[in-house]
């Protein structure tokens, strides 16, 4: 009896098996070599459970805080929230390398002026959205916290940091809830559509600002998903970037 030869048998290959959405989006996002780590396990505790509890207990009053900030205690709230942020950048950095997909595997892709178009339309309808999302809240009994004016820096030398903590936020904060945790939730959950790696981003980021009360909490949430949309369409993380550093910078111009 002839036997097939051995180069024509049909033989096990990874695109036979993984042939579903996950796989696809393996490939398509750099992930195609992700192999989980212990850094892996950390950094998701630290994104998903220490950063928003700190957050949440790590001020008894965040209301009387705000309101009674000067402007060296603001300097200080400001430098030490840059260097933790940029200390988690560091430690995603980390991870992405241990797990061998680097920062294309987060959507780091080569940036383009198509990226700040996005960004830019993405400002605009963001704004609008949450602005009528703010008025409902308040027609509901729930208005948004005015104390987060406090925040905003009236010297010089404060709003030139400022300007350096809108850089953080942004590059940090959309590398940790929409690049690392929504690729990495949906690669160990296995899980074939970006419905709950959303759905998670979108608490855990309005979590870690929840010193501006449920309203805000809700707000942000629903800022976060929107987020994480934008991420998913455009296959990159450098529109959500520049919107984010955008919306923070504008902060310094427009009355809170």
């Amino acid at each position: 009896m002839q036997t097939e030869p051995f180069d024509r048998v049909a033989a096990y290959t990874p695109e036979a098996v993984n042939s579903g959405s996950i796989w696809k989006f393996k490939i398509e996002w750099h992930n195609e070599n992700f192999r989980r780590s212990v850094m892996t396990w950390l950094t998701l505790f630290c994104l998903v459970v220490l950063y928003p509890v700190v957050s949440i207990f790590g001020v008894d009053d965040p209301t009387a805080l705000l309101e009674n900030l000067d402007d060296e205690l603001r300097m200080v709230l400001f430098l030490s929230t840059i260097v933790i942020q940029w200390l988690i950048f560091s430690v995603i950095f980390a991870a992405s390398y241990v797990e061998s997909t680097g920062l294309a595997g987060l959507g780091f892709k080569k940036l383009r002026w198509l990226d700040f178009l996005w960004a830019a339309a993405f400002f605009g309808a963001a704004m609008l959205i949450l602005s009528g999302l703010a008025e409902l809240l308040a027609f509901l009994g729930m208005p948004m916290l005015g104390e987060i004016k406090f925040l905003i820096p009236q010297d010089t030398t404060g709003r030139i940091v400022w300007v350096f903590l809108s850089l953080t936020a942004a590059v940090c904060e959309e590398t940790a809830f929409r690049g690392y945790l929504m690729s990495r939730l949906r690669l160990l959950g296995g899980f074939n559509s970006w419905l709950i790696p959303t759905i998670v981003s979108a608490l855990v980021f309005g979590a870690c600002h929840a010193y501006q009360g449920i309203p805000g909490f809700i707000v942000i949430s629903v800022y976060g998903a929107m987020f994480s949309l934008l991420f998913i369409y455009t296959r990159t993380i450098w529109p959500c970037i520049i919107a984010h550093f955008f919306q923070d910078l504008m902060a310094l111009f427009i009355p809170q």
